[in-house]
Order: C-alpha cells, then structure tokens, then sequence
C-alpha cells in the first residue's frame, strides 16, 4: 500500500512544480508589454525633464513612455519607396504617460511627409512663434513643431530621394509653465526627437539640424 501512495505524492509534487514554472512563465509574458520600445532609451533625461516642466508631471510621479521609433522610420520608408507619401501621416514616435493608467497621452510625438512648409510658419502668428531651425520651426504653448529636408540612400528602393519631413511635439495636459518656458521646452522635445528620427532615416548631415539645442531665433 505504501508503493502507490508514494507515486501519487511525487506525481502530485511533480505536477504542482509544472504548475509553478508554467505559471510564472505566463507572469513573465504579462510583464513584457508589446508596445513598450526603443523610444524608452533613444531620447534623453533632458526630454523627459522638459515633459515634466510643460505638461506639471513632478518628479515623484513616474513616466511611462510608448513607441517604436525605428517602425516609424521603416513606415515612413516603405510608403516613400511605395509612391504613396500622402500615407505617411502622424506616425507615432513616443507617447509619455503619468504613470501607465491614463488613456490620453501627457505628451505626444510623431511625423509625417508634407510637400512644403506652410506660409504660416515664416513669421509669428496669434497661436505662437516661428524660428529659425532647420527648414523651419514654429512653437506654442501646447506644439512645438520642426520641419526638416531629408536626403537620404535609404528612400526609393535604395536609390536616394529627397523628402519634407514635418515633426510634432503635442502637450495633451494643461500646460504649467509660462508661455515663453513652453515654446522652449515643446520646441527641445521635437529637435531631440527630430535629431533621432533624422538619424534613423539615413538623412545625409543629420537633415541640417544642430546638434545641440537652443532656443533658435525667431523669424
């Protein structure tokens, strides 16, 4: 009677142990969120930092940050190489969130194609200011906004086109700072973004864009 009692115990042991590895197997696979990407490690301290200051996210409260630069880039390269660069539109770059709950980004990040730049961002207008950055750049208390020329090897199938690139930094929350700290901090967002996206497009002298920021002078 003793033999059959001791199977059952190691077989019962042996399934708990199975349960036990499958189980934190499934934890593991949980924990790995499919939308978390490049965008965690490809943009700075100083962008985070400038987030908190414009959209009011202090320092105790954790950013989570969402978005697949390197797809952007293949995206906006596949529709250049497919003929169909109207499709290129507000392609995602990086969201910030406070914490992980809110469904409606603090700051978001993306670019599109566009065929020129608006007659609206060579001076100031009543939303905001232009500056001289690249092809241009305009700023508000909520947008900050860089448009630059990109040549690159990497667009038509391989062999080099040249492409207007519009970047966009939107603050969803209300902003909490000054006006003027606002124009500053949208406006470092999207050259930091803009300097990784010019990269990962292959742009041929980084698309003109300086390497370091500061507040460029208005047109």
């Amino acid at each position: 009677m003793g033999r059959p009692f001791g199977r059952l115990h190691w077989a019962g042991s042996l399934l708990v142990a199975i349960g036990l590895v499958t189980t934190g197997c499934q934890e593991d696979e949980g924990s790995a969120d499919p939308e978390k990407g490049a965008c965690d490690t490809v943009l700075g301290g100083d962008v985070e930092s400038a987030v908190r200051r414009v959209a009011g996210i202090p320092d105790s409260v954790r950013i989570t940050r969402y978005g697949h630069p390197q797809d952007s880039a293949d995206e906006l390269i596949a529709n250049i190489d497919a003929g169909t660069p109207d499709e290129a539109k507000r392609l995602d770059f990086c969201r910030f969130y406070r914490e992980s709950v809110e469904v409606t980004p603090s700051v978001e990040v993306s670019f599109w194609v566009v065929p020129e730049v608006p007659a609206s961002s060579s001076g100031a207008d009543a939303l905001g200011k232009s500056y001289r950055m690249a092809k241009g750049a305009v700023a508000t208390t909520k947008l900050g906004v860089l448009y630059f020329e990109c040549f690159s090897k990497k667009l038509s199938r391989g062999e080099g086109a040249k492409v207007l690139v519009r970047g966009a930094s939107r603050t969803n929350d209300e902003v909490a700072e000054s006006d003027a700290a606002a124009y500053d901090d949208n406006l470092r967002i999207i050259h930091a973004s803009s300097r990784v996206y010019a990269e990962l497009l292959g742009c041929e002298a980084n698309a003109g864009i300086p390497a370091t920021f500061s507040m460029p002078p208005e047109v």
